[in-house]
């Protein structure tokens, strides 16, 4: 994608936190607030997609290996954590920490389902700049 693209990701992304700030403060129809929380959570994904898949102003050999390496590495812990997180919620939870409720054993598989995904952009883009910071700095 084009380096425009990561600016429409960056608007995206600070227009998903507002909609995110304006649900928790004035939305109280839980219906209401569960449309505004799908909304979000889609813009929140096409905003990191399009600020991490799009290029560089100077994109060369050097970026590319810094690409292929930020995606293998966030691949890596990405299914290591998918399978830790699996197995504690296949063991299920309260069996393994009585205190905690029924309830809440869904809401971490919910949030396993949404939250996990975004990570793995949100580690590949930080492992990236990171490369490229780091490159920069010699």
């Amino acid at each position: 994608m084009p380096y425009s693209c990561q600016k429409i990701g960056r608007c995206l992304l600070i227009l998903s936190f507002l909609a995110e700030t304006v649900k928790v403060l004035f939305v109280h129809n839980i219906d209401v607030a569960w449309y505004f929380a799908k909304v979000v959570h889609i813009t929140l994904i096409i905003s990191i997609f399009l600020i991490c898949l799009s290029k560089e102003k100077v994109e060369d050999e050097m970026i590319s290996g810094f690409r292929l390496k930020s995606i293998g590495i966030a691949a890596y812990v990405f299914f290591v954590l998918f399978l830790i997180l699996s197995l504690l919620l296949e063991l299920r939870l309260a069996t393994l920490f009585p205190s905690i409720p029924e309830d809440l054993e869904l809401y971490l598989s919910e949030a396993f389902l949404t939250f996990l995904p975004l990570l793995l952009f949100v580690l590949y883009y930080g492992l990236f700049k990171y490369m490229l910071w780091k490159s920069n700095k010699r």
